[in-house]
């Protein structure tokens, strides 16, 4: 099973531009997904400041933990990040939508959270995006739901057999 992260550079190219285009000629849903690529690389980075960079502070995030919700603003989220921790931490994404209106986006993202080159917990973050004029695409606001590793996590994507089978090889 796999579930790498789609990269800028396989939707886009290498040079982080579209296809046969410019580099001002991204088209929205690539340009959308680089900039949650780049917060997700912060967690694994540990790079709070890159990562406040791409949101608006004031947003709002809602977690779900545990079948309850913690309210956050992403400031706040971006503090979380344990940038002393020798935990090594990857959220990986896949089989993501993107949907656009004008200056309007939202990134519908599942994903794998490993944790110390485990699978820790699984999930999905829908990111609420605002087009600016002087940044592009920032995150203003994160809804994200975690579920523990077992066959529900993944009834969600429709892959429990798929999983069920990678446990048993192990």
């Amino acid at each position: 099973m796999s579930h790498s992260a789609p990269s800028a550079e396989a939707l886009t190219g290498s040079e982080g531009t579209a296809k046969g285009s410019g580099p001002t000629n991204v088209p929205d849903e690539v340009a959308i997904l680089e900039v949650v690529n780049k917060f997700l690389s912060c967690i694994k980075n540990k790079d709070r400041a890159l990562m406040r960079s791409l949101v608006l502070p004031s947003g709002a995030a809602t977690l779900i933990r545990r079948s309850k919700p913690v309210h956050l603003s992403l400031d706040a989220v971006v503090q979380r990040i344990p940038v002393e921790s020798k935990t090594e931490m990857d959220e990986q994404i896949y089989n993501c939508k993107v949907h656009v209106d004008g200056d309007l986006g939202v990134a519908w993202t599942p994903y794998l959270f490993i944790e110390d080159g485990k699978l820790n917990h699984t999930g999905t973050n829908i990111f609420n995006m605002w087009k600016t004029e002087s940044k592009g695409w920032i995150i203003t606001g994160v809804a994200d739901i975690a579920r523990e590793v077992d066959e529900r996590a993944f009834d969600a994507f429709g892959e429990a057999d798929e999983w069920k089978k990678s446990r048993k090889s192990r």
